[in-house]
């Protein structure tokens, strides 16, 4: 027999499926790589980060319930998943120098504290330091401390490692065709902590972030031996706290020159000085019905070709808890000296409201938090008999996150303060003496994925991946409250068959990002506007941020 008769159509077949991924790989390499902030990082499946989650169009058994619904089809008989996430993420920071603030707000300041702290003229050399200060945080370094979690009913919690069991089950129905099953997961976990004399601290000493799935019932339909449709529908906790320091350079002179303007005699008032503190608000708030749904599609048209499709709905939560406002002493002495001396009154003509001048404010807040909808698009390729590639294209619509409005039962003084600054300076208002505005003006993004699987054996195979992950987050609205930058998914795992019944599989993941902020370049940060108060702790100093997150998970699976 001629082995050419073998060897020509092995050829071809090898042909047209390299054919098919270089075709593939020019239109995903066409596309805007853009990642996606750290979603699908603490959902804990190991195929799925082994693959750098480039699975949507090959879904990793019970967890196709989070990944593509339609993957539960090929689940046949009973099958239980029990796994298990270890993470471990280093946050790091540095501040450059500050910037001299305008010759108008130096002037309105020295005016204001004609003192021994403003004897020389703003525009003298050096003389703008020995008036408004200098910046603490100027050339300082940061670095978070223990990893925290939003935790139900106990609240933003610190923990010596961030770890968390989950798992599903999956029942195939053979009279009807159909497969049944449901899974507890994690498709957002973020949190941290860092100390009180910490830099960072003015965008979060304590901060956390959970979504936690108690609940996913899930169905999965095959239309032949080709196409399959699956839907589910997922239950959810969503949690948040934060807990940060306040201050904002530029807030008193902008608010005091106007005090001037109305004839008051602001000059006895005691000013806080602008790198003082304003004061700590802590907020904890939870959600524990937050509803949305998962559709997905897959179709497998070839042995070593498919596709698949997955949309996940956007999902709302109504966060609620209650708060606490640690005015400083620097702040008290200023709204106790407006409210005492009925200056305070004037604030009624620009849409304020009298203090409360007390050292602590205390109450419930709300949020209505969302989760942005996104969809998926994949494919997988067997382009030898032993090694698969894996494509992932995804779309996520950030830009639903345009500002977190937190709305508070009672007025706060900070907020009246900073409601009347906007008044005055004439910039978007982010504050009403009972609400916080706090911009993001987040992207929608794109973003792609390539794993790939090779089968040594029966027995064992072996995952590589990687994920290039574009911040949603723009230059100009990168801050320390959330550091995740430009970022580099790098994975790898294994899967280990114990016996016809039972498997085990394992990967580790390493993501990387880091984001150069210039001097007044962010909003939410170091923005150079005076009147900007809600919320640009960092007026004008530049900051560099580096995140390194370490990812391991494990699973079993057992047939039943």
């Amino acid at each position: 027999m001629n082995k050419n008769n073998h060897i020509k159509p092995l050829a071809r077949s090898i042909l047209k499926r390299a054919c098919y991924i270089g075709t593939t790989a020019l239109c995903l390499a066409s596309l805007n790589a853009h990642g996606q902030l750290l979603h699908n990082l603490t959902v804990g499946n190991p195929k799925a980060l082994g693959l750098a989650n480039a699975v949507t169009a090959d879904p990793p058994g019970v967890d196709s319930i989070h990944f593509n619904p339609a993957g539960l089809a090929k689940i046949k008989g009973r099958q239980y998943s029990v796994k298990f996430i270890v993470a471990h993420t280093e946050l790091d920071a540095s501040f450059g120098e500050n910037t001299e603030p305008g010759a108008d707000v130096l002037q309105s300041y020295y005016n204001l504290r004609q003192n021994a702290d403003c004897s020389g003229l703003p525009n003298t050399p050096d003389g703008w330091q020995n008036c408004w200060g200098n910046d603490p945080v100027a050339n300082q370094s940061s670095s978070n401390a223990d990893p925290s979690l939003m935790l139900p009913f106990f609240g933003p919690t610190e923990l010596p490692i961030l770890a968390f069991p989950s798992g599903g089950v999956a029942v195939e129905d053979p009279s009807r065709g159909w497969t049944i099953g449901t899974a507890v997961y994690s498709p957002e976990g973020f949190g941290y902590s860092r100390d009180e004399d910490d830099p960072g601290a003015y965008q979060g000493i304590q901060v956390g972030v959970t979504r936690l799935t108690y609940f996913a019932p899930t169905i999965a339909m095959p239309v032949n031996e080709t196409l399959s449709f699956g839907v589910g529908v997922n239950f959810s906790y969503q949690g948040m706290g934060v807990d940060t320091y306040l201050r904002a350079p530029l807030e008193t002179t902008q608010f005091l020159t106007a005090l001037e303007d109305l004839n008051l005699p602001s000059g006895n008032l005691d000013v806080l000085r602008p790198y003082e503190p304003v004061g700590r608000l802590s907020m904890e708030m939870e959600d524990f019905l937050s509803i949305g749904f998962n559709l997905g599609i897959l179709w497998e048209p070839y042995e070593w070709l498919s596709f698949g499709f997955l949309y996940q709905s956007e999902k709302t939560s109504q966060l609620s808890g209650d708060f606490k406002m640690e005015n400083s002493p620097e702040f008290l002495a200023t709204t106790d000296g407006l409210h005492h001396t009925g200056l305070d009154s004037a604030f009624l003509l620009l849409d304020g409201v009298p203090f409360n001048a007390t050292a602590v404010e205390s109450g419930t807040v709300e949020l209505e938090y969302i989760t942005p909808q996104n969809i998926a698009f994949g494919t997988s390729v067997k382009v030898l008999p032993n090694l698969k590639i894996n494509f992932d294209v995804k779309w996520i619509e950030y830009s639903v996150w345009e500002e977190l409005n937190f709305k508070f039962d009672g007025d706060v003084d900070f907020l009246n303060f900073s409601s009347v600054v906007y008044a005055i300076s004439g910039l978007k208002d982010n504050a009403d003496p009972d609400a916080m505005r706090l911009p993001r003006n987040y992207e929608d993004v794109w973003s792609v994925a390539i794993g790939a699987e090779y089968q040594v054996n029966d027995n064992l195979v072996i995952r590589a991946g990687y994920e290039p992950r574009s911040s949603a987050i723009p230059s100009t609205s990168a801050d320390m409250l959330f550091p995740v930058g430009e970022a580099d998914l790098f994975s790898a795992g294994f899967g280990m068959q114990l016996d016809s019944t039972s498997r085990i599989d394992g990967a580790f993941g390493l993501l990387l990002s880091e984001q150069n902020i210039g001097a007044c370049q962010s909003n939410n940060a170091n923005n150079c506007k005076e009147g900007d108060v809600i919320y640009n702790p960092y007026y004008s100093i530049p900051f560099k941020t580096e995140t390194t997150a370490y990812i391991f998970a494990l699973s079993y699976d057992k047939k039943f």
